[in-house]
């Protein structure tokens, strides 16, 4: 949108509260071009996250903002955020450099992720969320927040032993992170949980009866539901490697898996039965 003297303060003051605003500078003249053309390229009308304003220097409003700024030549891109010009892109840069600028200023791919797990888990779907968390884990694992969440989110479905691979070993921001400890003791909390006396009951039952199916699926779904999915499939799949043909033990890991979707085990344990079956 061109800058006028209507728009200039609610463009760039109160635009820029929620998100940047890209305000580019320009004339009409052969230098500026290959400079308009880029800038509209990179930050569209529908995106949610930039905004541009066209300020013409050969207008009023134009000129008066250009030179509260200091600048000497167009083309020129200046990103406002919350009222206040936080970088800038002159001549040739403009051009070469407006497509990085605004990947700076967008959410990157795991932040979109992480937003869609937190959206999902308010929603009650801890499924979704959880893979959602895992995508942006596996696209930026070395940040911290990220992480932080999709341990939450593991120990919130009692996935344990994820939630373990993922806090054991912490750095040193890590460690003094208020929310890493509150995460070790519902970490430990839910573990303390899984081992209840039913579930320490069906294992005595199940050592004492290896044999038998019904018990032993029981058993399995038990340990699931604790969050020790891969103790519960590594059994199963031990019995079917002898015997195929188990309907009860096929069915139960079956559907233990396709209670994992996110979970590396899914993959690795319905690539483990294929092998078997074909």
């Amino acid at each position: 949108m061109l800058l006028t003297e209507q728009n200039v303060q609610e463009l760039i003051l109160k635009g820029s509260q929620n998100k940047a605003v890209f305000v580019y500078f320009f004339a009409d003249a052969p230098e500026c071009q290959q400079a308009t053309a880029a800038v509209k390229a990179a930050v569209t009308e529908n995106n949610p996250y930039v905004s541009l304003a066209e300020a013409d220097v050969t207008s009023a409003v134009g000129q008066a903002v250009a030179m509260q700024l200091g600048l000497r030549s167009v083309p020129a891109l200046i990103v406002f955020s919350k009222g206040q010009p936080v970088d800038a892109l002159e001549g040739d840069a403009v051009t070469n450099g407006v497509a990085d600028l605004v990947k700076k200023y967008q959410p990157s791919e795991a932040e979109l992720l992480v937003r869609a797990a937190l959206e999902a888990e308010a929603s009650g779907d801890l499924q979704t969320a959880l893979t959602k968390a895992a995508a942006a884990y596996q696209a930026e694992p070395k940040k911290l927040e990220v992480k932080l969440i999709y341990a939450r989110l593991c120990i919130k479905a009692k996935h344990c032993q994820k939630a373990h691979e993922l806090l054991d070993n912490p750095g040193r921001e890590e460690q003094n992170s208020q929310e890493y400890k509150d995460l070790i003791s519902a970490l430990t909390l839910a573990e303390q949980a899984a081992d209840s006396p039913e579930l320490r009951k069906l294992k005595e039952d199940h050592e004492a009866n290896p044999q038998d199916d019904e018990l032993t699926c029981r058993y399995a779904a038990a340990l699931s539901e604790a969050g020790k999915h891969k103790e519960a499939l590594e059994m199963l799949y031990e019995i079917l490697k002898q015997d195929l043909n188990k309907a009860e033990i096929k069915k139960t890991f079956i559907d233990i898996l396709s209670t994992l979707s996110g979970d590396p085990l899914q993959k690795l344990y319905r690539g483990k039965l294929y092998a078997l079956m074909y």
